[in-house]
């Protein structure tokens, strides 16, 4: 869907200070009395909640992170997620798709993967026969196909293979000089996933021996937990987790337990210039309540674009449009009750992007000021662990005076 071609395009100029009143006026209110952020409404309680529970009773708990390029290759949730290991415990990647065009690019584990996968996504054309999992893709197998997996920090103990019950296939499952045959689906257990039970090991591969059967994913752990699932799509302004199907995600949330759902767009949703994303608005609001039905044990973390350059007569500066986009979200997070952290501010809004690329040693940023490099990345992810970790204290604040 274009939704540009029904945005109406005005002056800047004139309503721009409005709408930087606007946006200080939702900051104050969502942080009352303090300069840095926090969630003081309630909104993170579910993950919180959970946390808590975890902390006493042991188990994991699963952040989904949600997001276009900004978070490709594991980029800023990788830092997130060794942060938020370090104080709840945990280690390993949680979620990995079966393929990835970034598997290359990411350092948190090893991937390789050959041709012989069929793959569906969101913008592949024609009617589904089944549902897409959480990255937007579905993996279809053929007799050959195959996929490894090796950790580059520590062993994983805990390996989940996700795919669709209404599918069939025979298998193989190597890692430690062991191969287990396996049938997909197993009877035995619940379905959606097989658990392949208590293991060891740094080196999994995955291969197809017959049938066509479909696969999402991958679960790796080791240990009791917080893990940070990356599902990041290129190109993706939102909308289309729309798309994910209710009683899959359920079913999934079943297997592994989603408490905080991170919806991070904006890169392809702003244009130079444009002043009037209602129709963006709408229709990811529809999004949202999806969101809410796919995920009902989940709080839910809006998060605030970051700041994108533009340049005019051979001078970069913040894209002024960037804050009506940014408006648009804080509006979005009111209306839907859910939690919300601005990144354009937490960067140093405006003009902020132009000194992550011109002015900081090394650079933060890439040259085409609107992507982060790591180093900015793992920035970003300081800025999302120190808004958890102030939101935390303040859900524990209320918790304490609501329980003298």
């Amino acid at each position: 869907m274009d939704y540009f071609s029904e945005i109406k395009t005005r002056e800047i100029a004139p309503q721009l200070e409005d709408i930087k009143s606007k946006i200080d006026n939702n900051l104050a209110q969502q942080s009352p009395g303090d300069t840095l952020p926090r969630e003081t409404n309630h909104h993170l309680d579910l993950f919180f909640d959970a946390l808590e529970n975890m902390r006493d009773s042991g188990g994991t708990v699963h952040i989904a992170y949600f997001g276009d390029s900004q978070i490709e290759g594991d980029l800023l949730t990788a830092d997130l997620r060794s942060s938020l290991q370090k104080k709840w415990g945990g280690n390993g990647v949680g979620w990995m798709p079966i393929t990835s065009i970034v598997a290359g690019f990411r350092t948190t584990i090893g991937h390789s993967f050959n041709d012989q996968w069929n793959v569906t996504d969101v913008l592949s054309k024609g009617k589904r026969s089944f549902p897409l999992g959480p990255t937007g893709q579905l993996f279809q197998a053929n007799p050959g196909s195959s996929v490894k997996f090796w950790s580059k920090y520590g062993h994983y103990k805990k390996i989940q293979l996700i795919g669709h019950p209404k599918t069939q296939g025979d298998w193989e499952l190597s890692f430690n000089n062991t191969t287990i045959p396996f049938h997909w689906p197993d009877t035995l257990q619940p379905k959606y996933y097989i658990d392949f039970g208590k293991v060891k090991t740094n080196n999994i591969s995955l291969e197809a021996k017959s049938g066509n059967a479909i696969l999402y994913g991958m679960n790796l752990e080791n240990g009791d937990g917080v893990y940070v699932d990356n599902f990041s799509f290129r190109g993706n302004s939102g909308t289309s987790l729309s798309q994910l199907d209710i009683e899959m995600m359920q079913a999934l949330d079943s297997i592994i337990p989603y408490r905080l759902i991170v919806v991070h767009y904006g890169l392809n949703v702003i244009g130079h210039d444009v002043t009037d994303y209602s129709n963006y608005q709408k229709s990811m609001e529809r999004t949202i309540q999806h969101l809410k039905k796919c995920f009902p044990n989940a709080s839910i973390l809006l998060m605030g674009m970051t700041d994108k350059g533009y340049k005019d007569n051979g001078q970069w500066s913040s894209d002024p449009t960037v804050l009506y986009l940014l408006h648009t979200q804080m509006e979005m997070a009111k209306k839907q009750d859910l939690a919300f952290f601005s990144l354009y501010h937490a960067m140093g809004g405006d003009g902020s992007i132009v000194s992550w690329v011109q002015d900081s040693i090394p650079k933060l940023a890439n040259a085409d000021y609107t992507h982060m490099n790591h180093r900015g990345a793992r920035v970003l992810a300081k800025f999302i662990d120190d808004y958890l970790n102030r939101s935390y204290i303040e859900y524990k604040k209320q918790k304490n005076a609501s329980n003298p």
